[in-house]
């Protein structure tokens, strides 16, 4: 009893509120943990992206830019947007890539009739090798196809082989990994 002659009840939370106070309080901690860590590897990515050398960072810009356009079209422009890819391509992929994408051929008349429209983000981007002639990068990025049938996202995987003839890179393989 209090001094003032009334009781006082302590009352405890119930098992299950405990619990869920438990939760709220984890899951709050992972959201810290988790944003820290993106932070850090945000960071480390900068870090390495610095102690590149200039050459090496060259491979690396221009396999991004020529993977965003090589993902990136549409179907009323097709023609101007294969051009784009074809200018910075040897064979073997430009071979590969010119029979993918001539009107007689798989791709451009679906994207047509569908009126597709494709757009990339690049996600990531590293060098897996590289040699003063050649350099082969894994990109990362999610490319979303957008035609009279709906709207797609796939979360693409690519492997670009680039070689550098005469002080330009160009593309000479690409594998996509869905």
């Amino acid at each position: 009893m209090s001094e003032s002659g009334r009781s006082v009840t302590l009352r405890l939370p119930s098992a299950w509120t405990a619990i869920g106070v438990v939760a709220v309080g984890a899951v709050i901690a992972g959201a810290v943990v988790a944003g820290v860590r993106t932070h850090d590897l945000s960071s480390k990515n900068d870090r390495l992206e610095h102690s590149l050398s200039s050459f090496e960072q060259s491979a690396l810009a221009t396999g991004r830019q020529y993977a965003l356009q090589f993902a990136t079209y549409r179907y009323d422009s097709f023609a101007a947007d294969v051009a784009k890819t074809e200018a910075h391509s040897v064979d073997p992929f430009l071979s590969q890539y010119r029979s993918l994408t001539a009107a007689d051929g798989q791709l451009q008349p679906g994207i047509v009739k569908l009126k597709s429209t494709s757009s990339a983000k690049l996600i990531s981007a590293g060098i897996a090798s590289i040699s003063q002639t050649s350099a082969v990068l894994d990109v990362f990025l999610d490319q979303t196809i957008v035609n009279t049938k709906g709207s797609t996202t796939y979360a693409q995987r690519i492997t670009m082989t680039m070689v550098r003839p005469h002080d330009r890179w160009l593309i000479s393989r690409v594998q996509i990994f869905d």
